[in-house]
């Protein structure tokens, strides 16, 4: 889920924008490729990437009705939610080969 979601690891307290809440998503992906446990429940839960940082009810809304089955599959979702555009597989599997290879 490195695609652009690994550019700016600055954070903010609350998540007002798209961009703040990209950044929520990028350090949620990230701790799931390294905690199967956290990847579970942010399969199960995608809300749980907000941290309790409060965001606008679109957002929200958005996120909740994300439903991946591993977290290329989460990736992809948020991307083309919050990024504006949907990326294709191979442009994933480029993107991300960590990933990947984790969800094979």
């Amino acid at each position: 889920m490195a695609i652009d979601l690994l550019t700016d690891r600055a954070a903010g307290t609350a998540i007002g924008s798209d961009r703040d809440l990209r950044r929520q998503i990028d350090r949620s992906v990230s701790r799931a490729l390294c905690d199967r446990e956290y990847a579970d429940r942010l399969l199960t839960d995608p809300t749980i990437a907000l941290q309790d940082s409060g965001c606008p009810p679109q957002q929200y809304k958005s996120l909740r009705s994300i439903q991946a089955i591993d977290l290329v599959d989460f990736a992809r979702q948020a991307y083309a939610l919050f990024w504006r555009a949907e990326p294709t597989r191979a442009y994933l599997e480029e993107k991300l080969p960590m990933v990947a290879g984790a969800a094979q």
